[in-house]
């Protein structure tokens, strides 16, 4: 099974080709051909899988790193003769991107070369070993776009087959269902072969066809598996190029993000940098481009700059290249650079369909990795710039990023095969190792504007000439450029410092001549802007330094009139808007400082005082609390993002108590929605530094939970440990209860099964003295499978009778599905296999009264599990795929899911698929991290000793697989692998 990741930009790809392989409901089978097109998906033809038992796609047949999954009929239209097939990928698989689909137009004469790759019966040939197989064949031909205009389908002209080895039956036979393939898109599946028409003709399927001649519903099933954003929008791969005088329009970037400078249209030169950015990106080698420069120098403005041509449908410097299907745009300044941000943009940037899958896949338990490869195979081929301003705010000096969930972005950004083009600007380069550097290309604007670009600059900044700048010579102005080097920014600020002297009106030779040339012109400059504002403006001006983004008049009203009732802010803010201090964003009526002015007026503000930083800083945390979403209100994310900005101006104020009780209401939130190591990184911002004890309590409850979810365990087990013994000291029972609750499920999650069951069974009692009904119920549920566990049957069933009462008596749906759980979990570890059966399906029922999926693959498994102890091998086979289907979001379930099916069939003597199964559990349980991975790693050696056969080695491995599986009740009886063993070695 290849693990990297599929090499090119598009077409076909030979990894991706699909041998399937079809039993029928007769015991008969049959051979065609399909293709991958998506994770889990496979297209072919109707006819080929009509009708059929069991279906098989295999994938690189007969050669390194061949594997198989069985696959089910996820949609179909018999009328086109279309199919698709869904299946599960084996764990480790690299993601593959969705293919992209396009149309050959049947309205003008064409002729449009195409491809397709199958197994026709006339490539059937004899192996050494004696063994029948069909090679692939690559079939090159040619598409007439007028021809089967009445069928609707595509006449493909191709050359004639090598033989034809029996008459009764074509010799193109399993080829069908092969993908069609026009340059990179995917246009149609071979269906036919007419004989009359010779052994030259292929007829095949045109997929525009299929999805405009079946319902709205149907074509919105269909384009969803096929990964299609708009079926109405296929490319049209047969149209002739645009004549000299018929330029073709591009098709619009998505934009997502407002621009990160403003006043492009006065932007100056900088043609060689645009151009030099513009050939970078359209490289495809290219993974990153960097434009660094110091303080003020315009990287942002000409990154900005670039990112507004290719909205326009222009690559600066003239590249051909396709343009960019999306531009995201964000800023550390702005809407903050972080994984979530960088993850949640670019999703909205895939369109509906792949966002609202996307933000699934976030929201579940799965490893920051596997998340960033979903959303890169999500784009596919598709060119996704990225532009990430003021990068510098997330390095530390040595130019290493400081968050491990960004880190782990951009280490994924240059292995993947796919993944958007990043263009970043920072005073310092990202610190890359020596072997991705050839990834990457860096633009460093070192100079200011050229003369003329300064001085024209310089007028624009008077337009109205009432401070005199417009009419000075170009020698003087020339003057002046060159005094702060052309930086743009200070050019701005010269203009703005002599637009602020009302009173003693400086001509410009006035204001230069007050700063000696130094070294940082620009933050020289800055200084004498801010010392020369008024109290008001200088005050308004500290409040948007604080708050470190775009923010509306009500928040700096409301933050300033606090500390300061007599402030006038909007006349403060009219000033700092007339002088260019200030921008305001029409659209969303918020303001905002100029970053570099951002930087220097925080640095230049005093510690203490009533306007001072720390004053500031807890006044902007209590604006975003009182301006917060209610909890009822959360559902994304972004619903808490107020809650975070007002933990980190607490942060930055030195009220690490407050910040602690900010990240406890929100912790825990965070995690159960995918934002784990985002809130353990907060929390280590507090360690060591919170001292009340209800701030510390929050912080530890709030931080055991991320561990739990994240890891280390152990560390869990330490932090709510301490937090029950802070709650015992204050003697608040609602906390001490949530602390001994998780200070048994971090012992029940580690293992220690006997430990876990007297902070559990206490949790269970607080919760009922504390009359909260959902904890109790939660807290006896975890208590009654660490009994199962342990094998103690009757006392798992006293659980569940337990959870029955709270049901019955709060009439809550989950908690009575949580009651059946606990049940066919205790009938299973008793051995009661029919009771579990029903128990099990009354909790699928319950589960999905109460709209939550959370334990339906457990109770299919257990289902699964007494099936195969009553002798029902084909029974346990369908319940445990439908509970694999569910368990796909958690490794660990999918694991003991698979362990379970490779052991059903080899009681059906099917010792291949038992092996291949086996070791898909194996992988699955070892990235959960989970002890059972060497069961199933032995279960998968004693299948291959078993196929060949070889039954000592078969049974020694079923006794190595027996002792490992542990107590775990989910997983087939040790015992059956060891009396299998022993009846090995009888008959051998």
């Amino acid at each position: 099974m290849r693990t990297d990741a599929p090499a090119g930009r598009g077409g076909l790809d030979p990894h991706r080709i699909a041998e399937v392989i079809v039993t029928t409901s007769a015991g008969g089978g049959r051979r065609g051909s399909g293709y991958r097109v998506g994770e889990a998906a496979v297209l072919t033809a109707f006819h080929v899988v009509a009708g059929a038992a069991a279906v098989r796609v295999r994938f690189d047949a007969d050669r390194p790193g061949q594997w198989a999954a069985e696959a089910e009929l996820a949609w179909s239209d018999p009328g086109t003769d279309v199919a698709v097939l869904s299946f599960t990928p084996p764990a480790g698989a690299a993601p593959v991107p969705p293919a992209r689909f396009g149309r050959i137009g049947d309205d003008r004469h064409a002729v449009v070369d195409v491809h397709a790759a199958g197994f026709p019966l006339w490539k059937r040939r004899r192996g050494a070993d004696g063994r029948q197989f069909r090679e692939l064949h690559q079939a090159d031909g040619t598409v007439a776009a007028l021809s089967n205009l009445r069928t609707g389908t595509l006449e493909i002209t191709v050359p004639v087959a090598a033989a034809d080895p029996d008459p009764s039956v074509s010799p193109w036979s399993g080829m069908s269902g092969a993908a069609v393939w026009a340059g990179p898109y995917l246009v149609g599946v071979v269906a036919e072969h007419h004989r009359g028409e010779g052994l030259g003709r292929l007829t095949a399927v045109r997929v525009d066809h299929t999805l405009h001649g079946v319902s709205e519903a149907r074509r919105a099933e269909l384009a969803a598996l096929l990964a299609i954003p708009d079926p109405a929008a296929l490319a049209d791969v047969g149209a002739e190029p645009p004549g000299p005088d018929e330029p073709s329009a591009p098709a619009a970037s998505k934009v997502i993000g407002l621009p990160v400078a403003h006043g492009l249209e006065l932007f100056k030169d900088r043609t060689e940098a645009r151009d030099l950015i513009g050939r970078h990106l359209a490289n495809p080698a290219i993974r990153m481009v960097t434009v660094t420069g110091r303080r003020g120098i315009g990287k942002s403005a000409v990154a900005a700059k670039v990112m507004e041509m290719l909205e326009r449908g222009e690559w600066p410097g003239r590249v051909q290249a396709p343009l960019p299907a999306g531009l995201v745009n964000l800023s550390t300044r702005t809407s903050g650079v972080s994984l979530e941000r960088l993850y949640f943009d670019c999703a909205r940037a895939l369109g509906p369909a792949d966002e609202a899958r996307l933000l699934e896949v976030w929201a579940a338990d799965r490893p920051v990795p596997d998340k960033i490869g979903e959303l890169f195979a999500a784009m596919g081929d598709r060119l996704f710039v990225v532009l990430v301003d003021n990068l510098e705010d997330r390095l530390l000096d040595d130019g290493r990023l400081d968050d491990e969930e960004l880190d782990a972005f951009f280490d994924c950004l240059f292995r993947a095969r796919t993944a958007p083009r990043l263009l970043i600007t920072s005073q310092l380069p990202l610190r890359l190792p020596p072997e991705l550097r050839r990834f990457a290309a860096e633009v460093e604007l070192s100079d200011g504007l050229p003369p003329a670009e300064s001085v024209a600059l310089l007028r624009e900044l008077d337009q109205d000439g009432g401070l005199g700048v417009a009419r000075l010579s170009d020698e003087e102005l020339l003057r002046a450029a060159v005094r702060v080097h052309g930086v743009p920014r200070a050019l701005e600020l010269l203009v703005g410092a002599m637009a602020d002297d009302t009173l003693m009106l400086p001509s410009l030779e006035d204001v230069l001549e007050d700063f000696p040339l130094r070294g940082d012109v620009v933050a020289g400059l800055a200084e004498d802007r801010y010392r020369r504002l008024g109290a008001d403006s200088r005050s308004v001006l500290n409040v948007l330094a604080v708050l470190r983004t775009p923010a509306p008049r009500e928040a700096v009203e409301w933050i300033a009139g606090g500390l300061a009732p007599a402030l006038d802010v909007p006349a403060a803010l009219s000033g700092l808007l007339r002088t260019r201090m200030v921008s305001v964003d029409r659209g969303t009526r918020t303001f905002a400082l100029h970053p570099m002015d951002a930087d220097l007026a925080y640095g230049a503000l005093p510690g203490e005082g009533p306007l001072g930083r720390q004053a500031l800083e807890l006044r902007a945390a209590e604006w975003y609390a009182r301006t917060a979403p209610q909890r009822r209100d959360w559902r994304t994310l972004d619903d808490v993002q107020a809650h975070r900005r007002a933990f980190g101006h607490r942060v930055r104020a030195g009220d690490m108590d407050g910040a602690a009780l900010v990240l406890g209401a929100i912790g825990p939130w965070m995690v159960r929605h995918g934002s784990a190591l985002a809130a353990i990184s907060m929390h280590l911002i507090l360690e060591e530094q919170v001292t009340d004890d209800r701030a510390r309590l929050a912080h530890l409850i709030s931080f055991g939970h991320a561990r739990l979810s994240a890891g280390p365990l152990p560390h869990a087990l330490e932090l709510f440990t301490e937090a029950a013994e802070v709650a015992e000291r204050l003697e608040d029972r609602r906390v001490l209860q949530e602390a001994v609750f998780g200070l048994g499920d971090a012992y029940r999650q580690l293992g220690r099964l006997k430990e876990a069951t007297g902070p559990l069974t206490r949790a269970g009692e607080l919760a009922r003295q504390n009359g909260d009904a959902e904890a109790e119920a939660h807290a006896v549920l975890s208590l009654s499978l660490a009994h199962s566990t342990l094998g103690d049957g009757e006392a798992a069933l006293a659980g569940a009778d337990r959870l029955g009462e709270i049901a019955a008596a709060s009439g809550d749906r989950l908690t009575e599905a949580r009651s059946w759980n606990a049940r066919f979990t205790a009938l299973l570890t008793l051995g009661r296999w029919e009771e579990t059966i029903a128990a099990g399906g009354e909790a699928v029922r319950a589960y999905a009264a109460a709209g939550v999926a959370e334990a339906t693959d457990y109770a299919l498994n257990a289902q699964g599990v007494a099936l195969l102890a009553l002798g029902r091998p084909e029974e346990a086979l369908a319940l445990l795929a439908e509970a694999l289907t569910a368990a796909m979001e958690n490794p660990r379930t999918e694991g003991v899911c698979l362990y379970n099916t490779a052991w059903a069939h080899w009681t059906l003597g099917r010792y291949g698929q038992a092996a291949e199964t086996a070791e898909r559990a194996a992988a699955s349980l070892d990235r959960a991290g989970a002890a059972e991975a060497a069961a199933a790693q032995a279960l998968a050696e004693a299948a291959r000793a078993r196929a060949v056969p070889a039954p000592r080695e078969a049974a020694d491995a079923l006794d190595r697989a027996a002792q490992s599986v542990g107590r775990n009740v989910e997983m087939v009886r040790p015992a059956w692998l060891s009396a299998q063993a022993q009846h090995l070695r009888e008959d051998a």
